[in-house]
């Protein structure tokens, strides 16, 4: 008998426990830099270290991989709900934060372009933030059986300011301070939701 024939032999590479987790990192930041014309699968392959027959054994081609990519790696924790809204605003608010000063946020905001000048390649299926939309809404439903904002009180008001506030602080500011707003990251999140909570807690202004 060979011995490659019998029992022990071996059977190929062992598989690579890293690989899916490598290529999707590489994916993620190959299109958070380059954009779709600087997305492929050579570029993925050549980041991650794997060769690029190795993609196509197991996605068809670079836009699957893409998109099942950035499905993997923009995910934020929704299912928060203590019962404490303040608590809760500000871990929805952190982990929006920390995505947005990664390649993932990056990745992100291309999504949110190329979904609209895209659709071929993310379709209607990739609606951004609606997750997180559905998480503000029970969010803000609950504070207000509690009382704790009044009746009427708007999820897609507090998802605007929630979301656009982490965005716009992570985006704007200058890479030479961004160690140090990192730094006060606690401090700013103190902030924006006790401002956010303060506004959607105020009276009415009469004839509004």
């Amino acid at each position: 008998m060979s011995a490659t024939t019998g029992e022990g032999a071996q059977r190929g590479r062992p598989r690579d426990p890293d690989f899916e987790d490598r290529v999707y990192d590489a994916a993620v930041e190959v299109y958070g830099y380059g954009g779709l014309d600087g997305f492929s699968m050579g570029a993925v392959a050549r980041r991650a270290r794997v060769g690029k027959a190795s993609l196509y054994l197991r996605w068809p081609d670079k836009e699957a991989l893409l998109v099942q990519a950035l499905d993997a790696r923009i995910v934020l924790d929704t299912h928060i709900d203590t019962g404490d809204l303040r608590a809760d605003l500000r871990r929805l608010a952190q982990q929006m934060l920390e995505m947005f000063w990664s390649d993932t946020g990056l990745a992100f905001m291309r999504r949110i372009v190329d979904t609209t000048v895209h659709p071929e390649v993310f379709g209607f299926r990739h609606r951004d933030g609606s997750a997180t939309v559905l998480a503000a809404r029970r969010l803000v439903h609950n504070a207000v059986d509690r009382g704790d904002l009044p009746p009427g009180s708007s999820p897609t008001v507090l998802m605007d300011l929630v979301f656009g506030a982490t965005m716009m602080h992570a985006t704007v500011t200058p890479v030479s301070m961004r160690d140090k707003a990192r730094a006060r990251a606690d401090d700013y999140l103190d902030e924006l939701v006790d401002t956010i909570l303060a506004g959607m807690n105020r009276s009415p202004t009469p004839g509004s």
